[in-house]
């Protein structure tokens, strides 16, 4: 430990040594997987699961564990959960029904959600969701500015589930460093489980559609002075006030004033998340003495052209995993979700979200493309014309080099198992995309 406070990475060791010693009970021969809820100068406080070993649960019990950065203390884990009586008080405040039934729903990354029943309207069902990621009351600030867009309005182009706010539930978070959300039920499927096998006449339906989703944020009046970061909003009688505050996606800082100061600190970041990865060890041992010297003595090179590059309201992960479509019309969108992270941000950080529709998925991020991938990229882009333009200037040409350096020197661990062809290429992007850039700009 440091002679100081605990570092974030030094509590994640002692949290990881307390969980597989018996902290969470009988370790399962599985993975932990953790979250962090909050840092302060005196604590950090994390959400952390058993995954169950060779008998996963759906629905693995999460816990909340805090550390005392001073002390190295660790607390007993609290459960994270919403009993069946705060959700019956939580539905009756925010809709004035009466809860009749609740069962574990889907796990987020950063939160848990119930599906409940009501007495009044057998119909309809609602999700209630704890969040150790997200202000609840600026999100639904959020979607409502987005659902008063002119492309939301007359288009449709922003599906998204209606929420229902809890009273008091701002100033609850705020003391418990979780927070509650109540959102109607929507039936469908993921987009993520049917479009990759999908015709390609219908890819091109979808990819349409999904255009017109980010171009309606991307259209929204940002507030002076316009700065990079986390989108947060504060609704004051009728009015939504949008102010930026710290990166909260990747926590690499914020709010930025400049487009090349925000480069810098994702390049950064990403390089300590190159030097923390585990499992890429011949790829550190050949590239990582030379990315380190570049991040080290070569940022300033970055051209202030960038500086031209829109900075738009962006749904910082819009891919098909957050996209629920009708289970008889795959090309009907039925809710966009996953509102937690809304940022201020140039609008091509987008990149690999948007190309996540052009390939096929893939355990290192970056599959094949699809046959006839180049339509698919033109129907996006040909859908927002305005967008296109600016894409293909020499601003946002520099842009996406930068951007994409930071994106792919930090590649996926390798399967030890795979046939000698594939594990030859599992990294072939990533060292393609650093090469070529650092050829060019060493």
């Amino acid at each position: 430990m440091s002679q100081n406070n605990m570092t974030e990475d030094e509590a994640l060791s002692a949290l990881m040594s307390y969980v597989f010693s018996g902290g969470l009970g009988a370790p399962t021969g599985g993975d932990a997987g953790y979250s962090l809820i909050e840092a302060t100068p005196t604590s950090f406080s994390w959400s952390v699961a058993l995954d169950g070993g060779e008998e996963p649960s759906a629905h693995p019990d999460r816990y909340r564990i805090n550390i005392d950065r001073k002390s190295g203390q660790i607390t007993s884990p609290g459960p994270i959960a919403i009993s069946e009586t705060e959700q019956a008080q939580a539905i009756a405040s925010a809709t004035g029904q009466t809860l009749t039934s609740s069962t574990r729903f889907l796990d987020g990354a950063h939160s848990i959600s119930y599906k409940v029943s009501v007495e009044e309207n057998p119909d309809i069902a609602y999700l209630i969701h704890l969040r150790h990621h997200g202000n609840v009351a600026s999100m639904e600030s959020l979607i409502t500015r987005l659902l008063r867009t002119p492309q939301a309005v007359n288009q449709n182009a922003l599906p998204i589930p209606a929420f229902f706010p809890i009273p008091g539930e701002r100033e609850r978070q705020e003391s418990t460093g979780l927070g509650r959300q109540i959102s109607l039920f929507v039936p469908g499927v993921l987009a993520s489980t049917i479009y990759p096998n999908l015709s390609h006449e219908d890819k091109l339906v979808f990819i349409r559609k999904v255009a017109l989703a980010f171009s309606a944020s991307w259209n929204i009046s940002l507030p002076d002075p316009i700065m990079i970061g986390g989108l947060h909003a504060t609704t004051v009688d009728d009015n939504i006030i949008l102010d930026v505050q710290a990166e909260r996606h990747h926590g690499f800082g914020g709010p930025f004033l400049s487009v090349r100061e925000y480069l810098e600190s994702y390049v950064k970041a990403s390089f300590r998340a190159l030097e923390k990865q585990q499992g890429i060890e011949e790829f550190k041992k050949k590239y990582l003495k030379r990315i380190g010297n570049f991040v080290r003595t070569r940022l300033h090179k970055i051209s202030s052209i960038v500086e031209d590059v829109p900075i738009v309201v962006l749904h910082s992960n819009m891919g098909p995993h957050n996209i629920i479509v009708s289970s008889d019309e795959p090309t009907t969108f039925k809710a966009i979700i996953g509102w937690t992270y809304v940022a201020s941000e140039p609008f091509l950080a987008v990149n690999r979200t948007v190309e996540a529709y052009f390939r096929e998925p893939a355990l290192n991020g970056f599959g094949p493309e699809y046959d006839k991938a180049n339509e698919l990229r033109e129907a996006f882009w040909g859908t927002i014309p305005y967008w296109r333009r600016w894409g293909e200037t020499d601003a946002s040409h520099v842009f996406r080099e930068w951007f994409r350096f930071g994106l792919f020197m930090k590649p996926e661990g390798r399967p030890a198992d795979l046939p000698e062809a594939e594990s030859q290429a599992f990294w072939s992007e990533n060292v393609r995309v650093v090469e070529d850039f650092l050829d060019r700009y060493e």
